[in-house]
């Protein structure tokens, strides 16, 4: 318990120290971040979207999930932040469609960083369906109701829409993060994750101001 507040203690830190430089610091296109050629519809205009491109079997997105999670919390009104899985292999399969199982059963916020912690930390091989059906028995999930929600319509609908959203961030890596569907920050830019949410900030802020812009005036 003690490690999990200073771990906490030092996220918030961290961001809090992120949210003072990204305020004064000017981010560039092309250096710092890439406009999408084709920007991607998002669910709410009147609101920016932040959408996180990660895998729970990427180790950089493991690292990334206590302070993006964290961050994420605290954006306030008129921003809303979602998760897109990437399906690049067999195992990130997998984990796509358990993350969609999660959401259809209501418990995706009891497994997501428990997910992460049982592959990089307890090092469970989870790149199976019965696997994952066996450990989602912890959440309270029979077996059988697991794997009749993982092959529903419904979640594989949804694995295909996150293929077709992946084609169209062309991200080279993840986590990779996508905001309000026009511009795309990867850690290879920003340098580091600390600098991804700098450069998320920004890109918010900029957001915000444009769509001031476009309000008549009364």
């Amino acid at each position: 318990m003690k490690k999990l507040s200073l771990l906490a203690l030092g996220v918030a830190v961290t961001l809090g120290a992120a949210a003072v430089f990204a305020a004064d610091a000017v981010y560039e296109e092309g250096t710092h971040y890439v406009e999408l050629d084709v920007p991607i519809r998002t669910a709410d205009p009147g609101k920016v979207e932040v959408t996180e491109y990660f895998s729970y079997g990427c180790p950089h997105c493991f690292e990334f999930d206590p302070l993006i999670s964290s961050w994420a919390g605290n954006l306030g009104d008129g921003v809303v932040f979602n998760r897109t899985p990437a399906v690049w292999n067999a195992d990130y399969a997998v984990y796509a469609q358990t993350y969609y199982t999660a959401e259809v059963l209501n418990i995706l916020d009891q497994a997501h960083n428990a997910l992460f912690e049982a592959i990089h930390t307890e090092r469970r091989r989870l790149g199976d369906p019965k696997a994952m059906a066996q450990y989602f028995a912890q959440f309270g999930v029979d077996p059988v109701e697991f794997a009749k929600v993982y092959k529903s319509f419904g979640v594989s609908a949804s694995v295909q829409k996150a293929v077709a959203r992946g084609r169209a961030y062309r991200a080279r890596g993840v986590p990779t993060l996508i905001i309000n569907g026009k511009y795309r920050i990867e850690g290879q830019m920003a340098g580091s994750n600390v600098n991804m949410l700098r450069i998320a900030d920004f890109l918010i802020e900029k957001e915000r101001k444009a769509a001031s812009a476009d309000q008549p005036s009364s």
